[in-house]
């Protein structure tokens, strides 16, 4: 027969419970106890509980012999037979209000409570299963639910099957030596209200007990599952990936592109960049159209007409660059175009309309058609571009620009009309202002269901047109409107605003657009100069990611030092706030020289670097 020691031994190997197992023994009348065994009446000069003493065995590792002369708690009492039941007891009163709502439910709770027969005991004897001077009936462990599971499978080791406890909530106490006792067999305990209060039993523990002729079947049990792999602690998983953190996966690979294992495409350093996030680089690109058919060959009006030789142009641009945003971009006048405006095509300059629909009549406003996304003018055609460039699927961000409903408000009026009418009928611009936003979520839903980014632009929405009061009244609320009705589809929508903006950066943040290009500030008085790209850096502290600003109009005549020079004035006023994509103020003419674009992107490349940004690696000097 296994003896006390070995027990406690095994249990400390196997399970490790936090407080000492305690051995219990009822004594009967007579029976001799301990010497050594502390009295709460004599020794501590207070009454005791059962509860109490099992909690100071295992936590004080004392050997406490309680007596009906040491003991207060009534339900103990009448539980360990040390009084008969009272009245109380058997008519429910006890348990009314407390744990049952009438007295007939207290009654059966009463009854469903093993008890010894009055006088079968006279003293619940405790102590540390170590340092047990007697032999158990049981022993006692508490434990958290995992030590109670491996208990558990050790008793099942060699008879199988399941274990059948029962609990009450209340009286515990029984539970653990009336009913353990009773049935020979171990017992899963769920402390009571009781057990928790007095004995102070903390809310991760349970109790389990086991009759000490079967404490050797339920060591071999421990050791047996053990053998098996079912452990305490608890065995955990750890051949496995993990998945950290996107910043911390953000880390691993720079240094695998470092060591050459990998490489950052085009679209990584833009989605990084709205990530709030870093790459090797900044991601750059300039805006471009027209520029991209005159490189292949085509004029303006080819470029903006023939969709095949458009599409073969973008593309054969993208090769020669490698940017990291590639457009579907052709004017900003099919929009207007499609209303019923005439496009006046140029050799040298953007195409622009010469003829507003609304320009001599405005009650023509209520007869105008919603152009067809699918059918009118060359809408159809510039889908057809996105559609193709979403089929290319390069390695790049990709995006389509669509005009924005002020801009297309003022191509059907007239930009110089309509700003009389924002002083004598602010309310025909509103009415316009409705046309023109609904057709921007008609266009704008084509456009998105080819699988390509949306930006509207607005040239003139521009400070340097209209106070930031007229933004505000005529424009904002249309922008709001729009955004809100992509982002309700997932859609994030992007802004270029020509001019002069920052007086309406904090509006533009709040209409909720995800990026915002800007171009240069266009005040006339010099001293008056705002750095555009810096102040909005320092208003939007990463709300929205910024794209900007180096001077559009530097890419028909420049010097490389020149170009350089803009170049790093952006990437130092924004690259450490990330939120940032380095691009151009405005569509690069269409005549560019294709060498001062190449400037751009080589001074982008090299003093975009982040390793230069941050840790202070000198870009290279580039060749004059």
């Amino acid at each position: 027969m296994i003896d006390v020691k070995t027990a406690d031994r095994e249990l400390q190997v196997y399970i490790r419970p936090q407080t000492f197992p305690v051995a219990i023994r009822m004594l009967r009348p007579g029976e001799e106890i301990p010497e050594k065994a502390r009295r709460p009446a004599r020794d501590f000069k207070k009454l005791s509980m059962n509860c109490q003493v099992i909690d100071m065995a295992r936590r004080y590792g004392w050997m406490i012999a309680l007596t009906r002369e040491d003991h207060i708690c009534s339900l103990g009492i009448a539980a360990l037979g040390f009084e008969k039941p009272t009245h109380l007891h058997n008519s429910g009163t006890l348990c009314e209000g407390m744990y049952t709502e009438t007295k007939a439910a207290g009654q059966r709770s009463e009854a469903a409570v093993d008890k010894f027969a009055p006088g079968e005991y006279a003293t619940l004897l405790v102590s540390p299963l170590d340092r047990t001077t007697f032999e158990p009936h049981l022993v006692c462990i508490y434990a958290n639910p995992a030590q109670v599971m491996r208990l558990t499978q050790a008793a099942l080791w060699k008879r199988g099957g399941k274990l059948t406890s029962s609990f009450g909530g209340r009286i515990d106490c029984s539970e653990i030596i009336v009913t353990t006792m009773r049935t020979d067999q171990p017992q899963v305990i769920l402390p009571c209200s009781g057990d928790r209060i007095f004995g102070q039993t903390q809310d991760h523990e349970m109790a389990f007990t086991i009759p000490w002729g079967q404490m050797e079947e339920m060591i071999e049990g421990l050791k047996g599952t053990h053998a098996g792999g079912i452990r305490y602690p608890i065995t955990q998983f750890m051949e496995y990936e993990a998945k950290l953190p996107p910043k911390y996966m953000e880390a691993n690979r720079i240094w695998e592109v470092e060591h050459g294992r990998a490489q950052f495409t085009n679209r990584d350093r833009v989605v990084a960049a709205y990530r709030r996030s870093f790459t090797d680089r900044v991601p750059t690109y300039p805006i471009v159209a027209s520029f991209a058919g005159t490189l292949d060959g085509l004029s303006i009006e080819e470029y903006c007409t023939n969709v095949p030789k458009a599409i073969t142009a973008m593309m054969n641009y993208y090769e020669r660059y490698q940017p990291d945003v590639v457009l579907a971009y052709n004017d900003l006048a099919k929009e207007a175009e499609a209303f019923g405006c005439h496009v006046k095509y140029s050799d040298y300059v953007v195409p622009s309309i010469d003829q507003h629909v609304l320009n001599d009549d405005k009650t023509k406003l209520a007869r105008l058609a919603m152009p067809d996304p699918m059918k009118t003018a060359r809408l159809p055609g510039f889908l057809e571009q996105c559609a193709a460039l979403v089929r290319a699927k390069p390695p790049t961000a990709i995006g389509a620009v669509a005009v924005g409903p002020w801009t297309i408000a003022m191509l059907l009026r007239n930009p110089e009309t309509m700003l009389l009418d924002t002083f004598e009928d602010p309310q025909f611009i509103h009415d316009l202002m409705r046309v023109t936003t609904d057709f921007c979520k008609l266009w704008g839903d084509a456009i998105v269901k080819t699988g390509i980014g949306l930006s509207f632009s607005e040239p003139t929405a521009s400070i340097s047109l209209i106070s930031p009061d007229n933004y505000r009244d005529f424009v904002a609320p249309y922008h709001k409107e729009l955004v809100d009705y992509f982002k309700a589809k997932k859609v994030g929508v992007t802004t270029h605003i020509c001019g002069t903006t920052y007086p309406i950066y904090e509006d533009l943040i709040r209409c909720g657009f995800t990026t915002v290009s800007f171009d240069l500030d266009q005040q006339a008085d010099p001293t008056l100069h705002v750095d555009q790209l810096k102040r909005f850096m320092e208003v939007s502290k990463g709300r929205v990611v910024a794209i900007g600003n180096v001077d559009a109009t530097r890419f028909e005549r420049s010097t490389k030092e020149a170009m350089v020079a803009d170049v790093r004035r952006c990437i130092d006023a924004a690259a450490r706030h990330s939120a940032f994509i380095l691009s151009t103020s405005c569509e690069i003419p269409p005549r560019s020289e294709p060498e001062i674009v190449k400037w751009f992107m080589d001074a982008a490349r090299e003093y975009g670097r982040y390793d230069r940004i941050f840790d202070g690696a000198e870009p290279a000097t580039p060749a004059v």
